[in-house]
């Protein structure tokens, strides 16, 4: 009997195999009959045709795991692993015997025949259809593994997974029903949107509310809530959730990109982050559907317009589906603070999310043990405090805003907030002076916190420079923050990033300078919006021409990747060499 059983066990790798093939030949069916079904406009006939489709594959999904189940030797540890995709196919068991209950097994046998027959209900069609896409979902999460293996630098599977999503976005965003009925997307300008929205700008060269549909907006939407948090974030997220588990390879990929020196930190800080956001995301939403001062509109408008601003504040992505952002909202106060304080908490990196809500106290023997904050959490709150005051402070002297003083502070303070990568605008920016111009240029070229969904150089950034300049003014030979040492590294790093953002910048104004016929002012304000992921305009990028189009693709792109992202990416670091050349100090600069 034993024998038996190994012999049929040994046959169990091959028989696997085979149906994981099988299923990815039907995964893609099923994302064809989807993309075909909610794409493309379709005769009625063809639609039924797909549902049956769509049916066929659900029950394809049951057969391969009870194959996998039939041929696991410990299959209540295959159970326990694969926890959802055992939920998944109980409920289609329980739906399908009450579907035979009720309605019978001869007339749903034909229902696969005869076009004719509707047998089965519309909330039959869109369950299977949410199966489904939950079913592709949880297995393609086996890839964030097979991807984490591969002999890639963390920084080159970071900018391949950014490239893969716009590739992604752009081909969705030109699908016919993505586009309102008689309007037409050009592949040029569906590249700009995803490559917008994936990089979290807020660029726009058609009109969100009024150029895509539903599915167009939601597909935006999609691409800036993946964007925010960075795809490879998200799956590995999702596997932790669909108890996949993270390789150690997954781990060390995970501690890159969120910039964590602890690789145990990784699974707690992964959670956090996600939960955070979505926390974050699901109160501002709330409090948006108690604000918007608009009787006309219906519950699910309203719950729409809530959702996805939300998202889009906490993000600092700035897409709105209004045309003119939110400027009919500049007198309503408590929709820009809500809006203001979700950029704001975006902005600051979930890294200092997570240190600021409660892991900095601890009681440990009945006695009360208060953590210090890290430096990088004070110098985020202490640089993002100062920009904030100074911008607003600044720009209610530099720039004429209309009304009370209070109305002229709310103005002034969004502003100041909204030029921190977020993109909103509650007044028009084409109409601000040429200081005020430049103080929000100031503000989008410093951007926000490094982990966080902003852009820009960041504000770390910012403070290191600051202090390695008051140490070499003072005197000092090293630099000093909060009673710690800095390292030369961090220095030469906050330099780079520093160069190279200027680097970029003034060969991107220089190009269109060439490409644009515009004032120079609204060309740099353009192109410093695009690198530092902001979104906001002067009115420029919906008249850009096709060459100009393209550098501030290129711009955002960069501007979300990051330059050491970007270096490390086309130029991986290779091992230290124990070589140490002889000192010079005979070069003279300033």
């Amino acid at each position: 009997m034993q024998d038996i059983k190994l012999k049929f066990y040994t046959w169990s790798e091959p028989v696997i195999r085979i149906v994981d093939w099988m299923f990815l030949l039907v995964a893609i069916v099923a994302v064809g009959s989807l993309v075909i079904q909610y794409g493309f406009y379709i005769s009625i006939d063809t639609e039924k045709w797909l549902e049956r489709l769509n049916l066929i594959i659900v029950l394809f999904f049951v057969f391969q795991f009870l194959v996998k189940i039939l041929f696991t030797m410990d299959r209540l540890t295959y159970l326990r692993r694969h926890w959802f995709e055992t939920a998944l196919v109980t409920l289609i068991v329980v739906r399908a015997i009450i579907l035979i209950y009720s309605l019978g097994l001869h007339l749903i046998s034909e229902y696969f025949v005869n076009i004719e027959i509707g047998a089965i209900t519309n909330v039959t069609i869109v369950s299977a259809q949410i199966i489904i896409i939950l079913s592709l979902i949880s297995s393609s999460l086996r890839f964030n593994r097979k991807i984490a293996s591969l002999k890639f630098h963390p920084a080159q599977t970071l900018l391949l997974s950014f490239l893969i999503v716009i590739f992604l976005g752009t081909l969705l965003l030109l699908l016919p029903k993505a586009s309102a009925p008689g309007n037409y997307l050009k592949p040029l300008d569906a590249l700009f949107t995803a490559t917008s929205a994936t990089c979290v700008t807020g660029l726009i060269v058609v009109d969100t509310a009024t150029h895509f549909s539903l599915m167009g907006q939601l597909i935006i939407l999609s691409l800036l809530q993946i964007g925010g948090l960075g795809i490879m974030t998200l799956s590995s997220f999702l596997a932790l959730f669909f108890g996949r588990g993270m390789g150690i390879k997954e781990r060390v990929l995970m501690q890159e990109m969120l910039n964590i020196d602890r690789l145990g930190m990784i699974t707690r800080a992964l959670r956090m982050a996600v939960t955070l956001t979505f926390l974050f995301e699901s109160v501002g939403a709330v409090l948006l559907f108690f604000s918007w001062n608009r009787p006309d509109w219906s519950f699910w408008h309203r719950a729409y317009q809530s959702v996805f601003h939300s998202v889009s504040a906490f993000c600092n992505a700035g897409f709105s589906i209004n045309s003119n952002s939110i400027m009919s909202y500049n007198n309503n106060y408590p929709v820009m603070m809500i809006i203001a304080t979700l950029i704001i908490i975006g902005g600051l990196g979930f890294i200092v999310l997570i240190e600021i809500g409660g892991l900095s106290i601890s009681v440990k023997q009945n006695r009360v043990h208060i953590h210090h904050w890290s430096v990088q959490t004070k110098l985020v709150l202490i640089i993002s405090a100062i920009l904030l005051i100074a911008g607003t402070v600044i720009l209610l002297f530099v720039q004429n805003f209309q009304g009370s003083f209070t109305h002229r502070f709310m103005q002034a303070f969004f502003s100041s907030v909204t030029a921190r990568t977020a993109g909103f605008n509650t007044v028009d920016f084409g109409l601000f002076s040429v200081p005020a111009a430049l103080t929000i240029i100031m503000l989008m070229f410093i951007g926000a916190s490094p982990g966080s969904t902003g852009g820009g150089i960041k504000t770390t950034t910012v403070g290191i420079l600051v202090a390695s300049l008051a140490s070499i003014v003072s005197g000092k030979n090293r630099i000093e923050l909060f009673k710690r040492n800095i390292s030369f590294t961090v220095l030469n790093r906050a330099l780079v990033i520093f160069a190279f953002g200027i680097l970029v910048v003034g060969t991107s104004v220089f190009l269109l300078s060439i490409t644009e016929k515009a004032p120079l002012i609204n060309i740099i304000f353009e192109e410093v919006s695009a690198y530092g992921t902001v979104g906001l305009s002067r009115g420029l990028t919906p008249h850009l021409t096709d060459w100009g189009r393209l550098v501030i693709i290129i711009s955002m792109f960069i501007g979300r990747v990051g330059a050491l992202t970007l270096a490390f990416a086309i130029t991986p670091p290779k091992e230290k060499l124990r070589v140490e050349y002889p000192q010079e100090r005979s070069v003279m600069v300033g």
